[in-house]
């Protein structure tokens, strides 16, 4: 079990990375440095020169999560055959892989349509919260926290609530955000937090796509801040909770700044891709929220049930 789990949270931390390392394909201008797909110039190991190499070793990576994800696939139904959720969770993250994969190959054969490529960018994230909550799963029906749970019971439904609503807020976010990217909207709008002198856009349609998501991730913090206070009202009951509640701020904070960041130096790569791998981080941290807050350990559940049955009437 214990190789299942950690098996689980290496999926999720390569997830992240693969997210980030996406971010760089992006930034350099890398998209099409393999032309074709699967292969790279028509030749199974690319040729040595930048684009290309940094193009291939997106999807030597991603194929690598791939494999990881139906690695973690089959430990669920090795070790938590006896937990429905984990297994079949851990199985539809599978063809949702493959869709993943699916969209990589269109994105590369249409030459980078932002539509596609923020759909990508978006499917990812979906994996990456279906790894994780796998991974909290099976670190919940472990018997050595079988006190984990019963001390924090019923007590995370609250932040768990807005995390899932920070995950959709969040979701819109990412889309607008690629897509702004990879349309070239990224420059249209000089200076933070004011575009080109003001706090409305342009009629210019980059303009407009631009402020959306600053319109956006500025939103987000009338999600995170009630996110945060919430768990740290609660950090007597839930353990986990100062130490979520550090990582979510510090990571919201991070992401503001590298934001602003971005914009005053005009998207250096460095700063474009750690601020894709920050909303990478926070899109995850957010996963383990919503994770710890619902879910259930299977022996509880199947304890519950079996004690209603006896305590209902012949």
């Amino acid at each position: 079990m214990i190789v299942a789990q950690r098996l689980a949270i290496l999926t999720a931390i390569l997830t992240v990375f693969l997210i980030g390392l996406g971010a760089f394909v992006r930034a350099t201008g890398s998209g099409l440095g393999c032309p074709d797909w699967p292969l790279c110039h028509g030749q199974a190991v690319p040729p040595a020169h930048r684009e290309a190499v940094i193009e291939f070793s997106h999807r030597f990576v991603a194929s690598l999560v791939g494999l990881l994800v139906i690695a973690v696939a089959a430990a669920a139904w090795k070790y938590y055959r006896h937990v429905p959720l984990i297994t079949w969770v851990a199985t539809a993250t599978v063809p949702l892989v493959g869709f993943q994969g699916l969209l990589g190959a269109i994105t590369v054969v249409r030459e980078l349509p932002p539509e596609v490529v923020a759909t990508h960018l978006v499917t990812a994230m979906l994996v990456l919260s279906c790894v994780v909550f796998v991974a909290v799963g099976m670190w919940m029906e472990d018997e050595r926290h079988r006190g984990f749970f019963e001390r924090t019971r019923g007590h995370g439904r609250l932040p768990g609530k807005w995390a899932i609503a920070g995950l959709a807020w969040l979701a819109v976010t990412f889309w607008v955000g690629a897509y702004m990217a990879e349309s070239g909207a990224s420059t249209a709008c000089s200076g933070w937090p004011l575009c080109n002198g003001g706090v409305l856009p342009g009629a210019d349609d980059q303009e407009i796509t631009h402020m959306v998501h600053r319109y956006l991730a500025g939103g987000f913090v009338f999600i995170v801040v009630p996110a945060v206070a919430v768990a740290w009202r609660r950090r007597e009951v839930l353990p986990w909770a100062k130490v979520y509640v550090m990582v979510l701020g510090g990571l919201y904070a991070a992401q503001v700044l590298v934001g602003a960041l971005n914009v005053w130096f005009t998207f250096p790569d460095p700063l474009t891709v750690t601020h894709t791998a920050v909303a990478g981080s926070i899109w995850g941290v957010l996963s383990v929220g919503a994770a710890l807050g619902f879910y259930e350990p299977f022996r509880a559940v199947a304890g519950t049930r079996a004690a209603t049955r006896l305590e209902a009437p012949a």
